[in-house]
């Protein structure tokens, strides 16, 4: 049986995510990556046996718009749990990034894989 996954790259989410003062005080944008695995190859060209785009970026900005979050960590778990849930989802790997302020690198990321 040949194996299908679906990838989702640079999807920007607005999201309240930090623990200083500053970020708690206005959204910032983070970047989300996903990768599914698929339980099993679509039946038909019908979108019912997949997942589908639009379906899985409004599932992360729900995720996201729930709460703030302190941790980017903790950020990544949410939507791959979300994410897992999706009925034809076998296996999941989430990858968020954003922007430092306080730490002088381009990108900080966290990866969560289920």
């Amino acid at each position: 049986m040949a194996d299908v996954s679906i990838e989702l790259r640079g999807l920007r989410v607005p999201v309240a995510l930090g623990v200083h003062d500053f970020e708690r005080k206005a959204r910032q944008d983070v970047t989300v990556d996903v990768t599914i695995a698929l339980a099993a190859p679509p039946r038909s060209d019908r979108i019912g046996d997949t997942v589908h785009y639009d379906e899985l970026a409004e599932a992360i900005q729900k995720v996201a718009d729930a709460r703030h979050y302190d941790l980017i960590e903790t950020l990544a778990l949410a939507v791959a749990e979300r994410v897992k849930a999706f009925a034809h989802a076998a296996a999941v790997e989430v990858r968020v990034g954003k922007t430092p302020r306080t730490v002088a690198c381009e990108r900080l990321f966290a990866t969560v894989r289920l």
